[in-house]
């Protein structure tokens, strides 16, 4: 068996000298005359120029003894011989050259599959031979179900492993969209900046993501920018609008699967009986998307229309979206959580703004949703917080915002809040970092170098903040201070090159900028999240 050890140059000699001896005991010729494969090694008081450097093989007409033995005639350089024996020698030297070739095909696959694992493969094998490979189906589908909650990608390269765990697994293409398990939540599209917006063609078809939670970066091929916009990212999933005909469609950026869905300007004309400003009905850029799914394998989606204090609804094979026909006072931040859709309805002056939870309609009964309120979650008064903001954080829903004299920020959870806990406020979250904007996220502050954990960044405050005018403010949650992430400004365009990573990050809180290929700025003329 291969060792990693074994030279080639022995591995011919034991070639060479089992073939000679076979020979020698079928009475062919005499070991006295017959040609020997021999090495530099062995031959050192012999040197021959035939081969470059020491241990390959010599090949020799000379035998090792005398020239007779037992009165017979030696039979030195015979043809034949040596004929048969180097076609031997030949066959087991591409034997172990093709062994050589499979052990480094291996351990490439190894290297590549295993990152910085040393664990090299020491043959190709039966799947069912191996120990890992042999698992039991029930402690393999417990391993893959952590795998797959922790990150899909990780899940893939899981399935790589060998043949049969790839066959024990359910396989994530086709059912990117439909089962919520596959959906890359952790992933978000990576603005490039420089005018290089999605679609782009020195970007070749590329699109680059980010994970929130590793920092890792992943380039996948999606050609359908060409003739699309970026409107949302609900569960990691693209929500794109088709730029002529505004055809929405959900794309999974990894398994490439497609939901279609009503074009959204089959709602005009049922926002027409609510509105009366047709300018303010197509103005549909600022939405934030829910996607569910039920039992029957039905994707549902949700738009919360900022611009328009409404909700709408659509479902596969709908053929135009449903408004709800109540409004809100002002939707002031709108999140995707566990399959509905979590809004903060702010009150106008000293009014407390109300959290309200929209689920997806039910199958038994769509068309009473567009008609029943939605459900009230929890009030909060203006003296415990000022201008609200949702966020999930660690698998949490919280609340963000100013205190009442707006020189601090407080977050609480929402089901402390339910509970009718209002005194417990949320004093740490660990390595997290919370970005504040039109978009909220959290992100791993270990992967971004400027901003440390339990922080928050308040990008809505650019224009002028409590840090400065022009820069980005970043509040520690712990000791209650307020800094700047970088010095600014960002008055009059962005800063210059190369940009941050958390300025890339930033970006993403203003999804417009996705589209114009731009980075995060204030610009008195255009404004925060103008797209070009």
């Amino acid at each position: 068996p291969w060792n990693g050890k074994t030279t080639l140059s022995s591995l011919e000699k034991k070639a060479g000298s089992l073939t000679f001896e076979a020979r020698a005991q079928r009475g062919r010729f005499k070991p006295a005359a017959a040609a020997v494969i021999t090495t530099h090694a062995q031959a050192a008081h012999r040197p021959c120029g035939c081969c470059p450097t020491g241990g390959e093989p010599v090949i020799t007409g000379r035998s090792t003894g005398n020239e007779r033995s037992g009165g017979t005639r030696s039979r030195q350089g015979d043809p034949v011989a040596c004929l048969n024996i180097l076609q031997s020698s030949i066959r087991d030297m591409r034997n172990v050259k093709a062994k050589m070739a499979t052990h480094a095909v291996e351990q490439g696959i190894s290297l590549h599959q295993g990152g910085t694992s040393c664990r090299l493969s020491r043959r190709l094998a039966d799947p069912a031979q191996s120990t890992w490979a042999s698992l039991h189906t029930d402690l393999l589908d417990l391993i893959a179900s952590r795998v797959l909650a922790s990150d899909l990608l990780d899940y893939v390269r899981f399935r790589a492993v060998c043949l049969g765990w790839r066959v024990t697994t359910p396989c994530p293409r086709g059912r990117g969209v439909v089962d919520p398990c596959f959906h890359p939540r952790q992933w978000m599209m990576f603005p490039e900046g420089g005018g290089l917006y999605p679609g782009h063609p020195a970007l070749l078809g590329y699109v680059r993501f980010f994970n929130l939670s590793t920092s890792t970066f992943v380039r996948v091929r999606l050609p359908g920018f060409r003739n699309h916009s970026v409107l949302d990212c609900p569960d990691g999933l693209l929500l794109l609008r088709h730029n002529k005909s505004t055809v929405i469609c959900l794309l999974h950026p990894f398994t490439g699967d497609v939901v279609l869905f009503p074009p959204l300007s089959s709602i005009f004309p049922q926002l027409a009986k609510f509105i009366s400003d047709f300018s303010k009905i197509q103005d549909t850029r600022f939405v934030r998307a829910s996607v569910s799914v039920n039992l029957v394998g039905t994707v549902t989606m949700m738009l919360a229309l900022t611009g328009l204090d409404r909700v709408a609804y659509a479902s596969t094979g709908d053929r135009q979206w449903t408004p709800t026909s109540w409004k809100m006072k002002h939707l002031y931040s709108a999140l995707p959580f566990g399959g509905s859709l979590y809004v903060v309805d702010g009150g106008w002056g000293l009014e407390p703004s109300r959290i309200l939870r929209i689920d997806p309609p039910e199958d038994s009964n769509p068309s009473s949703w567009s008609v029943i309120p939605p459900q009230m979650v929890t009030q909060c008064p203006v003296k415990l917080l000022r201008m609200p903001q949702l966020v999930e954080c660690n698998s949490e829903l919280l609340l963000v915002g100013y205190d009442s004299g707006h020189s601090r920020i407080v977050f609480f959870r929402v089901a402390d809040l339910l509970n009718g806990v209002t005194t417990m406020q949320l004093t740490s979250i660990g390595d997290q970092a919370v970005f504040i904007g039109g978009w909220n996220m959290a992100v791993n502050s270990k992967s971004l170098p400027s901003v440390q954990g339990n922080s928050i960044a308040i990008i809505n405050e650019i224009g002028g903040g409590l840090a400065g005018r022009g820069t980005l403010p970043l509040y520690d949650l712990g000791s209650g201070t307020w800094s700047q992430v970088f010095d600014g400004p960002f008055l009059d365009g962005p800063m210059p090159r190369p940009y941050s990573l958390v300025l890339h990050v930033a970006t993403c809180c203003q999804r417009l900028f996705w589209n114009s290929g731009k980075i995060l700025c204030f610009n008195t003329d255009v404004g925060l999240g103008a797209e070009e």
